[in-house]
């Protein structure tokens, strides 16, 4: 897990498959995993419409779109030109602005943000760049702004995934309250692998995610591989 990943190349996959798992040729898994991801943020947005949002490493734009009808304006911030490219592409709203930056230099933006997400990105930091980068964002946040993030956790040292003390560590570091934080998906299971490869109607999905999220909330025990996990977080 932890070969480097090239998102040019990565942008060529496709909406889903380029934000997810550009191996799932069916493209069964990566719906599934969109679908509980944005029920996981559905529960504990409780958004009143009139939000500002920046979608921190945005890919293909597939939260942006998803999130945009719900709030007044979603900004987009992406270092890969090839993924914005293949956002334009498949634009579904007016309200949503990407904006490319180098990974490094965070840019100055126009708002200060109600909300933002990060989803599969902060996962590829560690130590001192993950708080880095958690402190940089946090300059983006209004007082009272909540700061929502799906990323993958592991306790196994042969997975390049931080725990969820590092996390915590790092958003402490920025003064960030963590309002909650549990277990949304597991990284192998094995009724994934049936949905996969199609044996799993999609009409299924909405309850099997309703079921992995309940079961996520209530896990407490070591992550031999990985999952992901939701932080809810606000700005003090």
């Amino acid at each position: 897990m932890s070969k480097r990943v090239n998102w040019s190349q990565r942008a060529r996959e496709g909406f889903l498959a380029s934000d997810i798992d550009p191996a799932d040729r069916k493209g069964h898994k990566n719906r599934y995993i969109d679908l509980l991801q944005k029920m996981a943020l559905e529960e504990i947005l409780n958004l009143k419409g009139n939000e500002t949002v920046l979608d921190f490493g945005c890919g293909s734009g597939r939260m942006a779109y998803w999130i945009a009808p719900r709030v007044e304006k979603v900004f987009g911030l992406e270092v890969t030109p090839e993924m914005i490219g293949l956002a334009e592409k498949n634009r579904t709203a007016s309200n949503v602005e990407f904006v490319l930056y180098d990974g490094a230099h965070f840019p100055n933006l126009p708002y200060l943000f109600d909300l933002i997400l990060s989803v599969g990105v902060l996962q590829i930091l560690r130590g001192e760049v993950l708080k880095e980068a958690v402190y940089e964002l946090t300059k983006y946040l209004k007082s009272g702004g909540r700061f929502c993030v799906i990323e993958q956790v592991s306790d196994n040292t042969k997975v390049d995934r931080p725990k969820v003390q590092e996390y915590i560590e790092a958003f402490k570091a920025s003064r960030l309250e963590c309002l909650r934080y549990y277990s949304i998906r597991k990284g192998r299971w094995w009724l994934l692998y049936f949905i996969r490869y199609g044996l799993i109607p999609k009409k299924w999905f909405p309850q099997i995610a309703a079921w992995e999220l309940k079961e996520g909330r209530e896990f407490k025990n070591k992550i031999s591989y990985y999952r992901d996990f939701l932080f809810v977080l606000r700005k003090a």
